[in-house]
């Protein structure tokens, strides 16, 4: 499909190896012919008829269009979103170019395998970024809507700088609003109750919002403090679904030396979204103001 060169709105690029893909796109590792600079192309497919996409031509070009102004409208006002370094399209393809970097989810892979669990130290350097560039989203009324370890990209040097990505199933609220029936999607083991147990009352829309990323960062830290996720030992997606869809207490969390991290824990998974913290309210929270 594409050669070794690749133009993009007039500037050469390198395509390497293939780093990341989805439904309806690829995205590959490449690098800047001017400057050498290390970059990730994310390739979007337009073709009609395309084999296994959920979504038709239109519905595509809708999508990256989406995602292609968000950004742009982000630069300015998230440092955590990922940097937009250039984009183009044609009637086959839609391209973005952004910044390169691993995904947080391989950084918590290497601790699995090699058997240890991150530091307090460690996960309140790694989720406070998390936090803020959530933060920042609400700031200005988006909802993330698909928050977890594979969306959040290590850059800089040393890779303790996270950016975060994939705005596809973002969308809007209005002031004053915190919640509103949205098209239900995202990851399972990062989807929270009500955006399970509103489903069947709207047809394929739950209502959810703001609250519905901080349990997703509150999975997200699970996973980092305990090196599971809470409903990792049910299997397959449809029995978390059935889980969640049925809860009404509050997620068990087990017992951590650092009672703020497991303090801060069982407020962001609470099952009732009404009793969750916001994202200010975590980043004024002992856990993140505390030096560790």
């Amino acid at each position: 499909m594409l050669s070794r060169l690749l133009s993009i709105a007039g500037i050469t690029y390198r395509i390497d190896e293939e780093i990341g893909h989805g439904l309806h796109s690829v995205v590959f590792g490449g690098y800047d012919l001017r400057d050498g600079q290390a970059v990730a192309i994310k390739i979007v497919n337009f073709t009609p008829g395309l084999i296994g996409a959920k979504m038709d031509t239109e519905s595509r070009r809708h999508s990256y269009w989406k995602e292609v102004e968000l950004l742009q409208y982000l630069q300015d006002l998230n440092p955590y979103v990922i940097r937009l370094f250039n984009y183009d399209y044609n009637d086959r393809y839609g391209m973005i170019v952004m910044e390169r970097g691993g995904t947080f989810r391989d950084t918590l892979i290497d601790y699995l395998f090699a058997g240890r669990v991150m530091t307090s130290a460690s996960i309140q350097k790694f989720w406070s970024q998390m936090v803020n560039a959530i933060h920042h989203l609400h700031k200005i009324g988006i909802v993330h809507g698909d928050c977890k370890p594979e969306n959040f990209i290590q850059v800089g040097k040393d890779g303790s700088s996270l950016k975060l990505i994939d705005m596809g199933i973002s969308f809007q609220l209005p002031p004053y609003v915190t919640s509103r029936l949205h098209t239900a999607a995202g990851t399972p083991d990062y989807v929270s109750p009500e955006m399970v147990y509103s489903y069947g009352m709207s047809g394929d829309k739950a209502k959810f919002g703001y609250k519905a990323d901080v349990w997703a960062l509150g999975v997200v830290l699970f996973e980092m403090a305990f090196g599971y996720r809470p409903l990792q030992a049910l299997g397959d997606n449809e029995r978390k679904i059935n889980y969640l869809g049925r809860l009404r207490r509050d997620i068990h969390i087990p017992d951590h030396p650092d009672k703020d991290l497991r303090d801060i824990l069982r407020r962001c998974l609470r099952s009732n979204h009404r009793r969750r913290p916001n994202t200010e309210q975590i980043l004024n929270h002992p856990f993140l103001t505390n030096p560790r």
